[in-house]
This record gives C-alpha cells, sequence and structure tokens, in this order.
C-alpha cells in the first residue's frame, strides 16, 4: 500500500489512495494464493531485503496476453526509502535473466501513463514504447496504461545493471547506484 499511495499519487484520486488499508483477511488470502503460485511454479517471484526487512519486489512470469506473448514483468515496487538504492535496478535485471533464460526473447510491461518516475526508470533500463494502450476497469480509478518492450537485443548487463544481491538485497554492496 505504502507504494502505491506514493507512486500513484497525482495519477489516481487522493480520496482512493487515502482510503486504502491493509486488511488482515485481504492479506491472508494473497499470502495463501502467492504460496499455491510458487509451490506450483506459476509466478517467479523475487524480494530485495535491507537489514533483513523486505523493502522491494519483482513479479514476473509469461505474458498474461497471448497476442503479445514473451515473458512480462507484472509488478516491480520498492518503499519510498529504498528507492535509488538500486535495488529495483537489480530486481528488474534478475527478473529479465529468468525470463530469458525461459526462452523469452521480448519481455514486456505496463505502467500507468502518468507515473513518470517508473516510465523514466524502464527507459533507463531498455524498456521502449511498443504503441499499446489499455485502460484499468473498476474496481480500480480510470488509468490509463501504456505498454514498453525490452527487445532481445537488450539485456541487463548492456543495461549496466546486474542481479547481484537479490534476496536478501545489501544495499551497502559495492556496484549499487
Amino acid at each position: 500500500m505504502t507504494t502505491w499511495k506514493t507512486a500513484y499519487r497525482g495519477i489516481m484520486p487522493d480520496e482512493y489512495l487515502d482510503a486504502l488499508k491493509v486488511e488482515p483477511d485481504a492479506v491472508a488470502g494473497k499470502e495463501t494464493r502467492l504460496a499455491n503460485a510458487l509451490a506450483e511454479g506459476r509466478t517467479p517471484l523475487l524480494v530485495g531485503e535491507i537489514g533483513g526487512r523486505v523493502v522491494g519486489f519483482v513479479d514476473f512470469g509469461r505474458c498474461r496476453d497471448e497476442r503479445i506473448g514473451g515473458g512480462e514483468i507484472f509488478a516491480v515496487y520498492v518503499l519510498p526509502e529504498a528507492q535509488a538504492s538500486g535495488l529495483g535496478h537489480a530486481l528488474m535485471t534478475a527478473a529479465v535473466e529468468r525470463l530469458r533464460a525461459d526462452g523469452h526473447e521480448e519481455i514486456g510491461l505496463w505502467s500507468a501513463s502518468g507515473n513518470a518516475q517508473a516510465r523514466r526508470f524502464y527507459e533507463r533500463f531498455g524498456f521502449v514504447l511498443s504503441g499499446r494502450v489499455q485502460h484499468h476497469a473498476a474496481p480500480l480509478p480510470p488509468v490509463e496504461e501504456v505498454h514498453y518492450r525490452l527487445p532481445s537485443s537488450t539485456n541487463a548487463t548492456t543495461a549496466g545493471h546486474d542481479s547481484r544481491g537479490v534476496g536478501p538485497f545489501d544495499a551497502d554492496s559495492p556496484g549499487r547506484s
């Protein structure tokens, strides 16, 4: 919730973001679904830790839209206090490396069109706009999303990032930007 409230401020209505809260039953349900998905190998998930505390994650796998194909980054979030530590780059790099190892030549992701910070992050990593656009339906507020793809000629190494330190992540390790 913390990252949503920060990342989507000014993109989604403040009333909606302010009303977001962690519901224990919802967390338990998500934990169960995630544990089942991980046990079945359906949803790779990597977390980043600083000082033994999870401060970021990346969720990825086969693209959900068969018309697009390839791999997909479903979500990458880093708590505000851990942003600019290199954790986001390390998580993204590890996810890209795993998707490529699984045979996905191209990798895509969706980003809120108004989320300039996230879009800069993706573009620095090597993602380019694909031209696809979609709009969220209820229960979320209407948000336009743009699709990015990471061409097969781009990899984490050429983007200048590596996956050292992912899960657990040490923000003080050498090579972090």
